[in-house]
């Protein structure tokens, strides 16, 4: 309180503000002392008090909020702020990348050490020891003929080891790497309509395909294997499968000098000494080994020989652990995309595929399998001799089966050689258990019946590279064929039921993922009742009620096509159930799904014109001669046990009609859909005769031939792998990524 004088009518008054009174219109309270005139000395007795009117009340009572200045920013200079935050973002993000290389670079070297240290440690067999006890010897020996630029010190070859493997892994990790961002980038991503959504989908997976195609040519060996997996899996989409598929038959061969340091390793002759002459140009170049043709010098026959190519094995442990980190990389992005089934099978097929042994013995047994027929297509090329990375076939002359021109110029019916397909690999599966995995179109080769075959046909299917080979068990078996059976079956409640619990028994399917299995083994878009969530088909309209009720062509429609990129590879669409399903199934039941999708897709190449149902009828009859060898294996077992009652008789005339009425009545539809394929040709040889205005007896027998269908078919997918090359290319210099 501090006092303050003023003049008021002539007294001087003593003002006096009090600051922690009571609030009055926003002043202190005032009290006025009258004092006396300003020439009076003497105090005045008289005294005013002047007090404010007291302020209406306030509803609801409250307290007077704490004032708010804005005078400053909440955040001192803001756009200094945000330009360290930037900064820090990218410095983080370098950290990281920093990280991620001295990683990859330090379990490079640490692997790739042990395994030059393992290698040192071997010593050199001499090519008449056993084969369980050969192997290779150290690094400086083998390669020192190899690398003619680099000393022969050890130290010179251990970095040259280092340096490539950082650059394989450097590669594969790139392109995984940029096919993850782009994923993430495309699916986070706002658009305007579904078809814009599935149109960036798509050429997100036509970018991805083609950058790791180029990734997996580059390193080759084992990466070309995977490629050639991710190939066959139907339920992947298109883009990635016919991206995948040069990946068959178009690798980059091995310098022949190269191969012979390894040749006169295993054998203990040059190429000189053990042939008369060579061919330098390989015949076929795959993931694993080429192939030349070479006259042997000491019997004058002709041969194939076959040789691993160096590096594979050389750097297959440490290519094969990389391949198991990305794919638990990729699962911990994206938790719902898991590929470790794929590395499983990797890593447990590889070592055995590395050893031509156990090829020459998987071909041994195959050929003993198919001797019990008295008539069959099916050639097995015979092994004169083996060693673990160097084998020697007899050497065949023919073409893939989806040379169209080359069976048109041998008079050779494509529709037959897809019947004969069918039958060898249904006979494979049902009949022998034990079945060629990987029978994709470089595998297998048509060429004209031979004098002394045992081929019904004018042709022979001869079945090359038997290092994949599966076994299923009996009561696998016999559960699929029934399981085939029930899809053959016209749907009803009952059947419907059968076919559930099959795909329990075989495949550890449940309800909710039995659609999935179903377009899995048919390659269709589902039958009736499969999916009840779903229960239209294409555009629509009713499902078919089973397999022998599909479209006449032998090839997917562009309406089921659309279909099913649709209900099963859109983002949020089926795509996550397809990879529970390869998880959950059995791995031999993986094995079977890969050979179905390899199978059809040799029939589609080969653009017949007898239905899509014709190697499903094949496939049923062999699948019922399955099925009732399983039951009289039961029925005999039971009879033994139980004697013969009147369950036993019911359940053995239910076997019997089963086995007749699949067998036998499927054998009338079989021969139609023969006389539909003898029309169907000759419909496309009068169509062709009559399109240009003249009689080109030629051209009509291309065209009836399927050459001319297959010729634009390769010119779309062409279009399609320059379209993703395009793609890969603007979207890389718009968004500074490769």
């Amino acid at each position: 309180m501090r006092p303050m004088l003023c003049m008021v009518g002539g007294l001087r008054l003593r003002a006096i503000t009090c600051a922690k009174a009571a609030p009055c219109h926003g002043r202190g309270q005032i009290r006025l002392l009258a004092t006396g005139s300003s020439d009076d000395k003497r105090p005045s007795t008289a005294k005013f008090r002047v007090r404010p009117t007291t302020p209406p009340p306030r509803y609801p009572p409250q307290k007077a909020p704490e004032p708010i200045l804005f005078d400053e920013p909440a955040v001192p200079f803001p756009h200094r702020t945000a330009n360290q935050h930037a900064a820090f973002r990218r410095g983080s993000r370098l950290l990281s990348y920093v990280l991620g290389v001295t990683l990859v670079l330090g379990g490079t070297v640490y692997v790739g050490w042990n395994k030059l240290s393992a290698d040192a440690g071997t010593t050199m067999t001499s090519p008449s020891s056993p084969p369980s006890t050969s192997s290779f010897s150290s690094l400086e020996s083998l390669y020192a003929d190899l690398k003619k630029s680099v000393s022969d010190s050890s130290a010179s070859q251990t970095a040259q080891f280092m340096i490539l493997a950082l650059k394989r892994s450097t590669t594969i990790i790139k392109a995984v790497a940029l096919c993850v961002w782009d994923y993430r980038r495309v699916l986070n991503a706002k658009y305007a309509s579904k078809e814009e959504e599935e149109e960036s989908l798509r050429n997100c997976h036509l970018r991805s395909a083609q950058r790791l195609l180029v990734a997996l040519q580059t390193n080759g060996g084992l990466y070309i294997k995977l490629g050639q997996h991710l190939s066959s899996v139907i339920l992947l989409p298109p883009e990635w499968t016919t991206t995948m598929r040069p990946l068959q038959d178009q690798n980059e061969p091995t310098p022949l000098p190269e191969l012979e340091v390894l040749f006169q390793h295993e054998t203990g002759k040059t190429f000189d000494e053990a042939f008369s002459w060579l061919d330098e140009k390989p015949l076929g170049v795959a993931s694993l080994a080429q192939v030349h043709r070479a006259c042997d010098r000491e019997t004058g026959q002709i041969l194939a020989v076959k040789m691993l190519h160096p590096n594979v094995e050389r750097f297959s442990d440490i290519d094969m652990r990389m391949v198991t980190i990305l794919v638990n990389w990729v699962k911990r992005v994206f938790p719902q995309f898991a590929f470790d089934w794929l590395a499983d099978e990797m890593n447990k097929n590889l070592p055995l595929e590395l050893d031509f042994r156990h090829e020459a013995g998987n071909s041994l047994r195959a050929q003993k399998d198919f001797a019990q027929y008295k008539s069959t297509c099916v050639y097995f090329p015979k092994v004169p001799w083996v060693h673990k990375r160097v084998m020697a076939m007899e050497f065949v002359k023919g073409q893939r089966p989806d040379n169209l021109a080359f069976l048109a110029e041998h008079h050779i019916d494509r529709n037959r050689v897809s019947q004969e397909l069918a039958r060898i690999f249904s006979q494979m599966l049902y009949m022998h258990g034990f079945f060629h995995a990987d029978p994709h179109g470089g595998n297998v080769l048509i060429r004209p019946r031979q004098p002394g075959s045992r081929s019904a046909e004018n042709f022979e299917i001869v079945l090359l590279d038997h290092g994949l080979y599966f076994e299923i068990d009996e009561e696998l078996r016999a559960n699929y064929a029934r399981f085939w059976l029930s899809l053959i079956s016209r749907s009803s409640p009952k059947v419907t039921r059968e076919r559930r619990k099959y795909a329990r028994l075989v495949g550890n399917i449940d309800d909710d993922l039995y659609p999935v299995l179903e377009s899995a083994i048919t390659g269709r878009s589902g039958l009736e009742g499969s999916d009840n969530k779903n229960p239209t088909g294409v555009k629509g309209k009713q499902r078919k009620s089973s397999l022998l009720d599909l479209d006449s062509s032998s090839r997917l429609s562009d309406d089921e096509k659309d279909h099913i990129r649709k209900t099963v590879m859109e983002k949020e669409g089926l795509l996550v159930d397809v990879m529970a399903l390869l998880r959950r199934v059995p791995r031999a039941m993986l094995m079977v799904l890969k050979i179905n999708d390899l199978t059809r897709a040799l029939d589609a190449n080969l653009h017949t014109t007898h239905g899509s149902a014709r190697p499903f009828i094949i496939t049923a009859r062999y699948c019922a001669m399955a099925a009732r060898r399983d039951d009289k294996e039961r029925l005999t077992a039971r009879r033994r046990s139980e004697g013969i009652s009147f369950g036993f008789v019911k359940s053995y005339l239910s076997s019997c009609w089963n086995y007749m009425y699949f067998y036998h009545g499927l054998m009338f539809l079989e021969r139609f859909s023969d006389i539909k394929a003898y029309f169907g040709t000759w419909a496309l040889y009068i169509r062709a005769m009559l399109s240009d205005g003249g009689f080109d007896t030629r051209a009509a027998h291309l065209a009836a031939s399927g050459v001319f269908a297959q010729e634009e078919e390769q010119k779309k997918e062409r279009e399609a792998g320059e379209r993703a090359k395009l793609a890969l290319k603007s979207d890389a210099s718009s968004n500074n990524y490769a």
